[in-house]
């Protein structure tokens, strides 16, 4: 009792509060209270001095970059340059790749690079170096284009430039190129150095290009995969590497499971992670020939479309109905000139708008002539059409190569450059679905057309009897090469779509001649519904069976399945009924 006392009297008053000597708990929790103070103390004193590195290696940099470009002797610029590369400030790697490169320049006292190919004109685009590395603007925001002769050139030794050997595969990580940045960033795979994963951290904090950043992740999860110091982190940078799947990624991980897991559980987790991401390739994969198949089926159309008219109509085996495709491609290549050269307008997508309309005409006027000089002489003749055309395709593919060469391109126009990405591994081009579009634009018109006007019911009555139509008052050499006209255009705008996705050369109309003919006939002859049906099941059962033979064996496997389906269906998919038929 008197203890017990004793100690209230000493621990606290009769109002409860603390007097004398504080208990136990409480001195516990001041201690833990100074200590926190001193640890947080510590912890900014030491943030403080990293900062104060940081700053004194940024300022080094700065003073080390002035003595490169202004050196008062040639070995301060050696020395700088040493200097440079022993510091390894990511900073600093777009300037010391300039120099790598021997692509350093000055323009107004400031460091600049160029791009790796000029414009068309002979200019560049410019980047500054240090300390931001960014494109170069004019007053109106587009990038500055200047001539080399614009820039002080910087010229470094070259046994200044070997000093850089070293860290040379690390430039590349900041280059503009962003192909040369995805074969650095798959240079550094298995990487445990410390020092070259802050700088991989740096670059891919910078990263723009979605290839680019997806390699350096890969890269850089692999890396921390490796180095994982239990089984709940390695769990954890498996699943940030499948959520990046990179094209590595399932090797990546097999190989981890199977050589380097951290125990049995963390390499099942891998594997299995791998079985997932190559399921889900094979269903984009699934995907992509779909589309592809989708694409070619449309520009199968698209050809076959004004063919199916011509040969519904006359009975002409047009031979030439590729050089009208190519007629149209080189108008869009000359339409692009016009506007390049005549015009004075390089950069714009409008020569593709206006080479659209120009092409179809051109094509069509050209098979207007051709119509009235030769084809109508051989109406109903099938053999003598075929020799006649034949020789007059000749004559165009020759008078081509004479005119223009062997090869010429259309630029793409920006507006259909690059693909709607869908996933990291499924990408629609924009070219092709702009050809799809096209096709489907087309299709209508040529409905609408030969169902839903005057000009396509007189085509009708003469593709089914053309002496019976000319008895009912129905001009039908009128009618005939009104849609000769529309028939050879419409390969001439298939041409001008076709430069999205090939060169234009003089005999590129043979590669497309039989496969129109094939759609022609499989689908039945004049028959809108059998054009469509047919471009389309050729261009699926191409692209499947590319899946699983190669080209050349898919293309025979085709035309075997055809020439077996016209053994069953003689007159294609849609054969004409009735009295139709029998004539």
């Amino acid at each position: 009792m008197k203890i017990s006392l004793s100690f209230q009297q000493v621990g606290s008053g009769t109002n409860g509060k603390q007097t004398g000597i504080p208990p136990a708990r409480e001195l516990l929790q001041n201690r833990y209270t100074h200590a926190a103070k001193a640890m947080a103390g510590l912890l900014l004193l030491c943030t403080l001095l990293l900062l104060q590195q940081v700053a004194a290696a940024q300022d080094s940099a700065t003073i080390y970059t002035t003595q490169v470009l202004s050196p008062s002797h040639d070995s301060v610029r050696t020395q700088a340059i040493g200097r440079l590369a022993a510091l390894r400030i990511p900073a600093t790697f777009p300037l010391l790749m300039a120099i790598n490169d021997k692509k350093l320049y000055l323009l107004d006292h400031k460091a600049v690079t160029i791009d790796a190919k000029p414009t068309g004109e002979g200019t560049y685009r410019l980047y500054t170096l240090y300390p931001d590395n960014k494109l170069l603007t004019n007053s109106s925001g587009q990038p500055l284009l200047l001539p080399l002769s614009a820039l002080q050139t910087v010229d470094i030794p070259r046994g200044d430039r070997l000093q850089l050997a070293d860290i040379a595969p690390l430039l590349n990580l900041f280059s503009n190129d962003a192909q040369k940045r995805i074969l650095a960033y798959s240079q550094l795979k298995n990487t445990g150095d410390t020092a070259t994963l802050r700088i991989l951290q740096a670059a891919l904090a910078k990263e723009s290009n979605a290839d680019a950043l997806r390699t350096g992740k890969d890269v850089l999860y692999a890396a921390r995969l490796y180095s994982a110091g239990n089984a709940t982190n390695a769990k954890a940078y498996i699943d940030s590497i499948g959520d990046n799947w990179s094209d590595n990624a399932p090797v990546l991980l097999r190989n981890y499971a199977k050589n380097n897991a951290f125990d049995k559980e963390v390499a099942s987790y891998a594997a299995a992670k791998a079985v997932s991401l190559e399921k889900r390739y094979d269903q984009l994969q699934r995907v992509q020939n779909f589309f592809s198949g989708l694409s070619l089926g449309s520009i199968l159309i698209l050809i076959a479309l004004g063919l199916s008219i011509v040969y519904g109509l006359a009975g002409i085996i047009n031979m030439a109905h590729g050089e009208f495709l190519m007629i149209g491609a080189y108008t869009t290549y000359c339409t692009q000139l016009l506007f390049t050269n005549v015009l004075g307008i390089p950069q714009t997508d409008l020569f593709f708008l206006a080479a659209l309309p120009i092409s179809f005409v051109v094509a069509g006027a050209m098979g207007l002539v051709l119509e009235r000089l030769v084809i109508r002489h051989l109406y109903a003749k099938p053999l003598e059409s075929l020799l006649a055309t034949w020789g007059v395709s000749l004559i165009l593919i020759q008078t081509a190569r004479l005119l223009f060469g062997d090869l010429t391109a259309v630029k793409t126009p920006q507006l259909l450059s690059g693909g709607w990405q869908v996933s990291p591994h499924l990408t629609l081009p924009y070219n092709r679905i702009f050809i799809i579009v096209l096709t489907l634009l087309m299709v209508l018109f040529t409905y609408l057309m030969l169902y839903r006007s005057r000009l396509g019911l007189q085509i009708r009555a003469v593709t089914q009897n053309r002496q019976m139509s000319a008895c009912l008052g129905i001009e039908t050499r009128r009618v005939a090469a009104i849609t000769f006209f529309i028939g050879s255009g419409l390969a001439g705008l298939a041409g001008c779509a076709i430069t999205l996705i090939g060169n234009v050369v003089p005999d590129m109309g043979q590669t497309y001649i039989v496969d129109s003919f094939l759609v022609v006939v499989t689908g039945g002859v004049g028959k809108l519904a059998g054009t469509i049906f047919s471009g389309l099941g050729i261009g699926f059962f191409t692209k499947i069976s590319e899946s699983f033979f190669q080209a050349v064996y898919g293309k025979v496997f085709i035309l075997v399945f055809i020439m077996l389906f016209m053994q069953y269906k003689p007159k294609g998919l849609f054969p004409d009924k009735g009295r139709i038929a029998e004539d």
